[in-house]
């Protein structure tokens, strides 16, 4: 009788911080894993902005589709230059919210694995 609480409190002395090691080691494993993924993710961006590069292309026909309405010269050069900004900012607007690392960390819900390992 009296070896059965003496028995399971040895256990819970050494089962429980190798239990802790464990998650830690786990968490450590799983943060390594989204930052590889958002490293891959960002190869495909890449590749992706490279497609819109080329898509770059079709974006001159209308371009060119503007040089020759019967517009005045300014307001030719007025609309060349709203295409140029909205082409120029809507992929770098969209790179950084899709590329942002805290974005990463809700998305993959790691902040709550961070808290429930650290205890927080």
């Amino acid at each position: 009788m009296f070896f059965g609480p003496v028995l399971k409190m040895v256990v819970k002395a050494v089962v429980a911080p190798s239990i802790r090691r464990a998650k830690i080691r786990a968490a450590m494993y799983y943060l390594q894993t989204v930052r590889s993924v958002r490293e891959v993710f960002m190869v495909l961006g890449a590749v992706a902005f490279c497609f819109a590069l080329m898509a770059g292309g079709a974006v001159l026909v209308p371009l060119a589709l503007c040089m020759f309405m019967p517009w005045q010269p300014q307001t030719k050069a007025i609309v060349a230059c709203g295409f140029g900004v909205f082409y120029l900012i809507a992929p770098l607007v969209v790179a950084i919210v899709l590329m942002s690392e805290k974005r990463w960390m809700r998305m993959t819900r790691a902040d709550d694995l961070m808290k429930d390992v650290i205890g927080k």
